[in-house]
C-alpha cells in the first residue's frame, strides 16, 4: 500500500499548490486507473503533510482512518490513554495501566505497561500514532524477548504484547505474528481512532 504526502503528490503532478479543481481532477484520474485512496483528496481536514494511502479499488484496505481521527505523535496518544485509563479498560477488559515508558531491559521501553487483572499477565503496549514502519518488527521482537523474564521477576503468570496503530499494515502485522510464534509470546494488534463531537445545547 504505497503512500505519499499530499504536498508531494501535488508537486509530482506539476503544481506548486493544491486547489479544489486540481484535487478533483487527480481524484478522477486515479479512479479511472482503478486506484483508490484514503483520505479523500478533497477532505477539508487535509494539510500539505497529510499522508494519502493508495490501493487497488478491487482490493480495498480495511481499517484505514481519516487523518482527523488520529494523533500526530505517539506522545500525544500515550498521554491521552494514560489520562483516560478507563478507555483501554473498556476496550480490553481487565486491563489496568501501571506505567509509562517503563524500561524492561536496555533498549526495551514500551510506551505503556499494564497488568491483565484476570489472567495476571504483564502487558507491554507499543503505540504508533499513524502508520507503522518497518522498525515495529524489530521493536516488537525486543519487547517480546524480555517480557517473559520481566513477568516472572514480577511474580506474574505470563506476558503479552499489544500494538496499537492508527493505520493498518497487514504485511508488518504478519511479520510480527511470525516473531510472536517463534518466541512463544502472545501478541495483539489493534487500530484506534479518536472522535470529538459538539452539539448545540440551546
Amino acid at each position: 500500500m504505497p503512500s505519499s504526502k499530499l504536498s508531494v503528490l501535488v508537486r509530482e503532478a506539476g503544481y506548486e499548490r493544491a486547489s479544489r479543481r486540481l484535487l478533483d481532477e487527480l481524484s478522477d484520474r486515479f479512479h479511472a486507473e482503478g486506484i483508490d485512496f484514503s483520505p479523500e483528496l478533497l477532505d477539508a481536514d487535509n494539510t500539505p503533510d497529510t499522508r494519502i494511502y493508495f490501493f487497488d479499488m478491487k482490493r480495498p484496505v480495511e481499517g484505514l482512518r481519516p487523518a482527523r481521527q488520529l494523533f500526530h505523535e505517539e506522545a500525544q496518544l500515550a498521554r491521552f490513554l494514560w489520562v483516560n485509563k478507563h478507555f483501554l479498560g473498556q476496550a480490553v477488559r481487565n486491563l489496568r495501566l501501571t506505567d509509562r515508558e517503563k524500561t524492561l531491559a536496555p533498549g526495551s521501553r514500551p510506551d505503556l505497561v499494564a497488568i491483565d487483572t484476570k489472567t495476571r499477565e504483564l502487558v507491554a503496549i507499543e503505540l504508533k500514532a499513524g502508520h507503522p514502519d518497518q522498525g515495529i518488527v524489530a521493536q516488537a521482537a525486543r519487547y517480546m524477548t524480555v517480557l517473559k523474564d520481566q513477568a516472572e521477576a514480577e511474580g506474574l503468570r505470563g506476558a503479552r504484547l499489544m500494538i496499537i496503530t492508527g493505520q493498518p499494515d497487514e504485511q508488518l502485522a504478519d511479520l510480527v505474528r511470525v516473531q510472536a510464534e517463534r518466541l512463544g509470546i502472545k501478541c495483539e494488534w489493534f487500530l484506534y481512532s479518536v472522535r470529538f463531537e459538539l452539539s448545540r445545547h440551546s
